[in-house]
């Protein structure tokens, strides 16, 4: 064999054992137990986006014994919405690899496709504002003041609270303030952001607290993360460490009100520790006959 066929050879037979080694799956990030798959990805989709709100969590109907499968429906993170997406996260086998699926079709798809009924312009906007968070850039004061104020007491406001810095839970609950039964505890620099809320589902059924609990129900949830979650976290944009250190901090960056009184905000927004108000949407308060019925009370005042 001539000296250049050698190393040829020599070179392609390394190719080949690096490719082996790439492709070795570390069998701990597979899993067995379709529950404990379910708490790790079912949160983790709920973590990562938002603009959602993870309306039921199960064991997938259409799922072999042993697949790691779940069903989940997903609708808008505002009040008022109807419509929901219905789709599948499942586990390959072999690869360890995440993904979605739709009805009883095994195909991977993208996530736009499984949530296509609840692409809106409102639901781009909320997912905008709530990526903006943290990052700068936000409206000014003024600005947004302005808006309220031209806003009737027969609309309610869909916002994004950002906060001047960040801050826990019961930190805001020593101003004044509104509810606050959801948060952004990192921001999406340059990766998702990290949000949790106090939704209560088939795989969090120990959440739906509010107040601080919040943040008790995040960390409870982070806590139980090992490093054999990380390919699955991995698949929403987020890691074991970063989760980590978001639960440590305990400190929301800013938060979502879905259906707010505009008055309110207004009053929020002359809040020191408040940095902007992201509006979202402005849509009517209800839709009885007389509009008058439909009117928030001009005598509401901030918490604390």
């Amino acid at each position: 064999m001539s000296l250049m066929m050698y190393r040829k050879a020599t070179s392609l037979g390394l190719c080949a054992m690096l490719m082996a080694a790439c492709s070795v799956v570390d069998s701990t990030s597979i899993y067995t137990d379709v529950d404990r798959f379910g708490y790790v990805t079912a949160n983790a989709f709920r973590v990562s986006h938002p603009e959602y709100v993870v309306d039921y969590g199960d064991r997938a109907f259409q799922r072999r014994p042993d697949e790691m499968a779940i069903d989940v429906h997903v609708s808008a993170n505002m009040e008022g919405e109807g419509a929901v997406a219905s789709f599948s996260i499942r586990q390959d086998e072999a690869s360890g690899r995440i993904s979605y699926t739709m009805g009883g079709d095994r195909r991977p798809v993208p996530l736009g496709e499984a949530i296509r009924r609840l692409d809106t312009p409102d639901s781009r906007k909320l997912a905008s504002a709530l990526r903006r968070v943290g990052k700068g850039g936000e409206p000014a004061k003024e600005e947004v003041d302005a808006t309220l104020q031209r806003v009737s007491r027969a609309k309610k406001v869909t916002a994004v609270v950002e906060l001047a810095r960040p801050m826990t839970i019961d930190e805001i609950r020593s101003h004044k303030h509104l509810p606050v039964d959801n948060g952004v505890f990192s921001p999406a620099l340059s990766e998702v952001p990290v949000y949790w809320d106090n939704m209560l589902g088939t795989f969090c059924r120990m959440c739906g607290g509010d107040g601080d609990e919040i943040t008790q129900d995040f960390r409870r949830w982070v806590d139980s993360l090992q490093s054999s979650d990380e390919q699955a976290l991995q698949h929403f944009g987020l890691s074991v460490a970063r989760l980590k250190d978001a639960a440590r901090n305990g400190k929301i960056y800013g938060f979502l009100r879905p259906a707010e009184n505009p008055l309110l905000l207004r009053k929020l927004l002359k809040q020191d520790y408040v940095k902007s108000i992201h509006i979202v949407r402005i849509a009517d308060h209800c839709t009885k006959d007389d509009p008058n019925e439909c009117q928030w009370p001009e005598d509401e005042r901030l918490y604390g």
